[in-house]
Order: C-alpha cells, then sequence, then structure tokens
C-alpha cells in the first residue's frame, strides 16, 4: 500500500510499530497501534517490518546480524503482544499466519527455509522467551553463525527491564481475571499488590496508564487514587533513627517513591498533576489513620519534595495542606506523640499540613476550652521541638496588663511548653528568665504563678532566685493578712508557698537554700507546716555549703531532747524531725556523727528511727554500692520504631549486648549480640549469621524487643558467632534492599500456593550462585512444597528463595498448580 493512500492514523501507527521495535518504546504504549494494524491487510505491516529491518542492517554496527534474525525479531515482538494480552488474541492469531508468509517473502532466499521453520516455532517459544534490544536481538533456533557481512553473530539475548515487568504484570493479571471471574463482570477490585508491582516496574507515568487501560478493560473500577494507595502500602515500615547522621539518603528512594513521584511529576497537565498530587497525601493519610506512621511520613517526604522542586500548582499544594491535617486521626496522633521514638516521622507529617505546624497548633490553643485536646494539642508541639518553644517565647512576650480566662490559660500552656522542649544553648537564659518573672506575681491567677514558679526552679541564675524569693515574701505577707479587704484565697496561698519554696530549693543556690531555711524555722503558724515544705533539701547533697549545713545542724542541737536530774526534756521534736530531713541527703562527718549520737541515744523514739533511716541511705549511697551498678537494659515496642532503626541507633552509640526479638505473644524470633556497635553473630529460626540478620529485616515482626548490655564477649560454644565484626549500616541497607525486592517475588509467588514444573527447563537466577541452593529448592519445588514450606527448610533468608521462584515463574519453568 502506498503512502499517499494510507490514511495518518495508519501512518501513526507504522511509526509506532518501528519505534517499539528497536525498543524506544514498551509494548503497552504500542499496543493501540498494534491493534490498529492489525485490522489492516498483514502486507501493511510486513512492508514496515521490511523498511525497519532495511534501516536496521544499513548501520555499520550491525552488519554482522543476517537479515532473517531482524524479520524474526519483528515478528516475535508483534507475537508477544498477544502473549501478554495487550491485543485481542484471535485477531492476532489468525493475522500473524499472513505475516508470516508476508515476511518470509522479505528473507534472502538462502534463510526463508530456517526463518519458516522458527517462526513455526513461535507458539512453542513464547513461553520461555521474551523481546530484547535491538543490540540483542531474539535470535532464530540454528541461526548462531557468522552472518553473510562476516564477524561473529551477538550472544542470545537477555531479557529487558521493560520486557521483564510486563512478563510479571501479565501473570498477575491472568489471576485477577479468574477473580473478576468469580465475583462477576464489574465487579472485582484490582488486586493492591498487582497495581503496586505494575507501577513500581513502570519506567514512565504513560506505562502506568497503560496498565490501568487493561484493567480497566477487565471491567474493574481502577484509578490512579488506587495506585497511590497501594504504593503507600508498600513503603518501608520503619523509622530512621533520631540521630540520622549515617541513615540513607534521599537520593535512593524506594521503588515505590519513585513511581509516585512519576504519577505527579509527568502527569499530562498541570490540573491532572494537582489532582495526582493530593491523591498522594490522601493516601500518606489513610497510611497514618490504619497506624502506619512510617508509610505515611515516607509519602509526605515525597510530597515535600516536590512541593520545595515546585512540581505542583501552589494553589493545589495550599489547599492540600490547609485542608488535609482535619482527616488525621486525633487518636492516632495522640499515641504517636506520647513515644519519643516516633517524633521524627511524625514531625515530618505536623511540619506539612498549616494547621499543624507550630504556629496553627497555637492558634488553636489560643482559643480551645476542652482540657482533653489542649493536651494533645500540647504534646504536638512537643514534638516539633525548638520551633515550637520559639513559636511559645515569642507568644509570650507579648505585653500584657488584665487577663481574662482564656488569655492565662494560654499563657500557662506555653510556660508549660517553655519548661518541656529544651532550651538551645544559643537562646539568652536572661531573656527567658524576664518573660517568666512577669507572670510570678501574686495578683495574677494562681494556676499561671504556679506554672511560672515552676519554671524558674529549673532555671538556675541569681535572678531566678531573687524573684522566687521576693514572690515567698509576698505570700508570706499575703498568708498573715486578715483584714477584710483581703482578696487572697487561703487555700491558694498555701499551695503557692509550697510551690516557692520547694523551688527555691531546686535552684540550689546559697542565697535559695537560705531563704528555704528561714521559712522553714518561721515559728508563725499563719504560715503553715513550713518545715515540711524544706524537704526538697532533703534530696540534694548539701555538703558544698558547710555554712548551711553548720545552721541546720544548729536547730538539730537546739531541738534535741536533754536530760535534767534523770529526766528526759523534750524540746521541739516536730522541727527536729523536719531538720533531720533536710539534712537526710548529706553525708558529711558532721552530719553522720550528729545522727549516730541521735540514733544511739532514742533508738525508740521516731526521731532516733529518722536518723537511722538517714544512716542506712548513706551507707548504699557509698562507693562500695556504686563499684557494680546493675546492667541497664531497653525494652520496647517494634511495631513503632522498628528493627532497622534500633539496630543503626544501637551501632551509633557503640553499645555491646544482646538483642532479643519477640512475636506478639513473646515467642522468641530472634537473637543479635553486638560488640561496640558491630555485629558479632545473629540467630533467627535455623539461619546464622549475616544471613539470619537479613531474614529478621525482611520479614519485619511487629513483636517487642529487648537489648540487655554487657561488655562480655560471646562464649566459645556460640555457634552463631563467626570471628568477625560487621558494620551494622552496609548490612541494613541491604537487608532493606532485599525487604523491598521480596514483598514484590512474594506478589508473584505467594506463600502457599503450589507450583508445577512446565516442559520449559529452569535457568539460575544470574543472581544466584549457590548451585546446591539451586538445586535443593528445584528439588523441594517439583516434589510440591510451597514457597514458605521452602523458606522453612533451606539455609537462606527468604529473598534468596522468593527471588528465584519468581524468576522461575517469570521464565516459565513454573507455573500455578491449579492454573
Amino acid at each position: 500500500m502506498d503512502a499517499e493512500q494510507t490514511s495518518p492514523e495508519v501512518r501513526e501507527a507504522l511509526e509506532e510499530l518501528q519505534l517499539y521495535l528497536s525498543d524506544s518504546i514498551p509494548p503497552l504504549v504500542a499496543a493501540g497501534s498494534i491493534e490498529l494494524l492489525l485490522r489492516q491487510p498483514p502486507d501493511v505491516m510486513a512492508s514496515a517490518i521490511q523498511g525497519w529491518t532495511g534501516a536496521q542492517y544499513r548501520r555499520k554496527e550491525a552488519t554482522s546480524v543476517a537479515v532473517s534474525d531482524y524479520l524474526f525479531h519483528a515478528v516475535r515482538k508483534v507475537h508477544l503482544m498477544g502473549e501478554y494480552r495487550l491485543v485481542p488474541a484471535e485477531t492476532l492469531a489468525s493475522f500473524l499466519g499472513e505475516l508470516k508468509r508476508a515476511v518470509v517473502a522479505y528473507c534472502p532466499e538462502e534463510d526463508r527455509e530456517l526463518l519458516g521453520e522458527n517462526l513455526k516455532r513461535l507458539d512453542e517459544a513464547a513461553a520461555s522467551t521474551s523481546a530484547a534490544p535491538v543490540s540483542a536481538l531474539f535470535r532464530q533456533i540454528g541461526g548462531e553463525r557468522v552472518s553473510s557481512a562476516g564477524g561473529p553473530a551477538p550472544a542470545a539475548a537477555s531479557i529487558a527491564s521493560g520486557e521483564l515487568a510486563l512478563r510479571r504484570f501479565s501473570t498477575l493479571l491472568q489471576r485477577m481475571e479468574a477473580e473478576v471471574a468469580r465475583a462477576g463482570a464489574g465487579r472485582g477490585k484490582p488486586l493492591p499488590e498487582t497495581l503496586a508491582v505494575a507501577a513500581r516496574r513502570s519506567e514512565t507515568a504513560r506505562e502506568i496508564e497503560e496498565y490501568l487501560a487493561r484493567l480497566r478493560g477487565m471491567g474493574l473500577e481502577v484509578g490512579t487514587a488506587d495506585v497511590f494507595q497501594a504504593l503507600a502500602k508498600t513503603l518501608p515500615e520503619w523509622t530512621p533513627p533520631a540521630s540520622g547522621a549515617q541513615w540513607p539518603a534521599p537520593g535512593n528512594p524506594s521503588h515505590a517513591v519513585e513511581a509516585m513521584r512519576r504519577m505527579v511529576v509527568e502527569a499530562e497537565d498541570p490540573v491532572e498533576g494537582a489532582r495526582r498530587f493530593q491523591e498522594l497525601v490522601r493516601a500518606a493519610i489513610d497510611r497514618f489513620n490504619e497506624g502506619s506512621l512510617p508509610q505515611a511520613a515516607s509519602a509526605i517526604d515525597l510530597a515535600l519534595q516536590l512541593l520545595g522542586e515546585k512540581k505542583v500548582d501552589a494553589g493545589t499544594v495550599e489547599v492540600a495542606r490547609r485542608k488535609g491535617g482535619e482527616a488525621l486521626d486525633a487518636e492516632k496522633l495522640r499515641r504517636f506523640a506520647e513515644n519519643e521514638s516516633t517524633h521524627a516521622p511524625l514531625k515530618k507529617i505536623l511540619t506539612f499540613f498549616t494547621a499543624l505546624s507550630p504556629q496553627g497548633l497555637l492558634e488553636d490553643l489560643a482559643r480551645e476550652p476542652k482540657r482533653e485536646r489542649r493536651r494533645l494539642l500540647l504534646a504536638l508541639l512537643e514534638v516539633h521541638g525548638e520551633p515550637a518553644r520559639a513559636a511559645a517565647f515569642e507568644a509570650l512576650s507579648a505585653p500584657f496588663r488584665e487577663l481574662g480566662p482564656e488569655q492565662w490559660y494560654f499563657r500557662r500552656n506555653l510556660l508549660y511548653l517553655l519548661r518541656r522542649i529544651p532550651r538551645p544553648p544559643e537562646a539568652p537564659l536572661e531573656d527567658e528568665i524576664e518573660v517568666t518573672v512577669r507572670h510570678a506575681r501574686i495578683d495574677l491567677p494562681p494556676p499561671l504563678v504556679k506554672e511560672a514558679v515552676a519554671n524558674l526552679g529549673q532555671l538556675r541564675h541569681e535572678k531566678a532566685e531573687v524573684a522566687l524569693a521576693q514572690l515567698l515574701v509576698d505570700l508570706e505577707a499575703a498568708a498573715r493578712d486578715k483584714s477584710a479587704d483581703s482578696t487572697a484565697d487561703p487555700r491558694e496561698v498555701q499551695g503557692l508557698l509550697d510551690r516557692v519554696v520547694s523551688a527555691l530549693a531546686r535552684v540550689g543556690t546559697p542565697g535559695a537554700r537560705r531563704a528555704v531555711l528561714e521559712h522553714s524555722l518561721s515559728k508563725d503558724p499563719k504560715l503553715g507546716d513550713t518545715m515540711a515544705r524544706a524537704a526538697e533539701l532533703g534530696t540534694q547533697d548539701l555538703s558544698d555549703d558547710p555554712d548551711f549545713v553548720n545552721e541546720v545542724l544548729g536547730v538539730v542541737k537546739a531541738n534535741a531532747p536533754v536530760k535534767v536530774l534523770g529526766l528526759v526534756l523534750h524540746q521541739n521534736e516536730n522541727s527536729l524531725l523536719r531538720a533531720i530531713g533536710i539534712l537526710s541527703g548529706t553525708p558529711s562527718p558532721a552530719v553522720r556523727s550528729a545522727f549516730e549520737e541521735i540514733a544511739s541515744r532514742f533508738p525508740e523514739k521516731e526521731i532516733g528511727k529518722a536518723a537511722a533511716r538517714s544512716l542506712a541511705g548513706f551507707r548504699k549511697a557509698g562507693p562500695e554500692a556504686a563499684a557494680a551498678p546493675p546492667a541497664p537494659s531497653l525494652s520496647g515496642d517494634l511495631e513503632v520504631f522498628g528493627l532497622p532503626a534500633l539496630m543503626q541507633s544501637l551501632a551509633d552509640s557503640g553499645a555491646s549486648g544482646s538483642l532479643t526479638v519477640s512475636d506478639p505473644k513473646g515467642a522468641l524470633v530472634g537473637t543479635i549480640r553486638l560488640t561496640g556497635g558491630k555485629l558479632r553473630s545473629c540467630r533467627a529460626g535455623h539461619l546464622r549469621g549475616r544471613e539470619a540478620y537479613f531474614q529478621l529485616l525482611e520479614r519485619p515482626t511487629p513483636g517487642t524487643f529487648q537489648f540487655i548490655r554487657s561488655e562480655r564477649p560471646p562464649e566459645s560454644g556460640d555457634a552463631t558467632a563467626t570471628g568477625t565484626l560487621y558494620d551494622v549500616l552496609p548490612l541494613t541497607m541491604e537487608a532493606m534492599r532485599r525487604h523491598d525486592e521480596l514483598r514484590e517475588a512474594a506478589v508473584l509467588v505467594p506463600d502457599d500456593v503450589l507450583l508445577k514444573a512446565t516442559d520449559v527447563p529452569p535457568v539460575p537466577h544470574p543472581g544466584e550462585k549457590d548451585g546446591m541452593l539451586i538445586k535443593g529448592l528445584w528439588t523441594r519445588v517439583k516434589g510440591g512444597a510451597t514457597a514458605r514450606q521452602c523458606e522453612s527448610e533451606i539455609e537462606a533468608d527468604s529473598y534468596r528463595i522468593r527471588r528465584i521462584l519468581a524468576h522461575w515463574v517469570e521464565q516459565g519453568s513454573l507455573k500455578p498448580a491449579q492454573a
């Protein structure tokens, strides 16, 4: 057919055919053009194949390839469209017969018989051969020879990555068709695993669209939102450690992240890209609400990257950031905020949503009347850390005259944040003291004053001491004031006195201690139990302030019972008990001597017993007790922290000891031994060494862990120890890679699916060099063992076993027994 007689649609389809033959576009993209050409006379396609062959053969580097090989390659590529179920099978079958005869006519006479024979065997070869780049053709059987142009022929073709992806998708598609048939036309739903495999293996967003079109053609309701949901479920299920210094860089993202990025960035227009961005954010929210914080954080991290790179319309981003946070589950927010190990990924999510940023949370906090909700907002602000503290300090610095209930509650919460979030070293301490002191006034609401007092008690500074001492004086005056015009509530005053004296004791300066002592020695009953308020000093070693210790010892001696003419005269025994309590944390020689005398003279009295208890405490805190401290241990929940992050944290700290991992029922899953932060040995089921370590991370367990520190070397009988110490990070990185690929292989070869051998001989996986493993695995699977059974019997991690089985399924050597 002449070009002038060919319609524009057919000419465009012929151009796309030639691109497909040269592997410039994948099969999915060319499927529409191939289907159009199937409705044309076979000579149209045959003529195009002849033209393509001539163009290939005229290339200097291709003259060593026989013309018949190019012709065979072209027909084989067209044949693959049926194998991948991209065009109607019956239409293709009738078309191919005519196409083969037409193509043979274009072959040099000396090769026609060979080409004809190989074209007849195409159906037999379909299960074991797939398309390859032109530089590595589908070669004919018997065609490996020196071409007429001289020189050796190229080696046999390897499978191109795009063809391998399509073969894997086609296998999964067959399973889905069976599911649809059972569910009824139009009622089936695509398997999320199938969507994830298709998206991860696609090289362009257009390929993903072609996959979706194939699924819609089966009557399935599927869109890009389903793909984002499916991909989000395959994201890493662990969080990076808090240090993050050596954690995998963003430049090496997972296949799922890359697929989601392509779907947004390569959208056909900005409107579609904006819609997909919102679907990405929605998938992140759903993963969060279902309890998978690491996966949600990975998806939001991608959204933040796209935002920084300005890949999405600014208005769309603003809508997603402003509205999306409302959909996050409040209970999940609370649970993750209460666990410090999850703060890093949670902070990433909070930062993305406007309402959950420090400023947004503070605005919500200022107007929130419910106590439980305020507690959640404060917990989320703590997750933000320093930025939230800076915002709280700025809000507190604003001047005020009179405070209504909402205002003073808000300021009380801000003071709480300043105390809970560590102050950065560069922040001036004097400025914080000045702001806090403004809220430590007796004329302000007592709850607000109590919060300010608690903050001042943490700030060891002369100005904090002066402010607390002055507040103590004001409160003592208020407690003594019984005039009718006094507005102070006596109970509130007593409570504030308790807080202020305790805060002065925590400040710990000589001036603060004397203020506490003077208050405690007051005899005014209007001030309440003044000696009881000084009990805070009993938790401190006051030996560095001998003058103060001597003053308290003077109180002890002045109130100790004395004997006069054989009679015991009691002084103020209550004051004596309080004085003993003040010195109960100070094991100085003078204090020991005074307490020993009281304990020996009055063993049956309360003062003697109190002195004896203090002496016993001195002995327990002595150097002999500190010589052998108990070995500290660490335990927790792996569901939110993750074994990879835990291992990296232990490695960063140079820890030595034994880590045990248990499943939710408490059964032992594995044991890892570390020396100086390096892996010494590992055991997981029947696996040992590095293979066991890979297995633990490939098959994450939502159980618990316990780490027992020990500097002792492992016992000589430890069969898992290799004598070699391994760096944890490279092993963890390799295990993470295996985890991702294992999930995909497990979709193709599920745990309990029975496989049967076909007539196609098994070809070893190119990445597996252990011949005994390959032989043993083939023997077991031929004998009826499932993938799960093979993993439980063979000494290799799940990844190695499952990828070999998936490879044999893709090559056609194995297929499901029920297929």
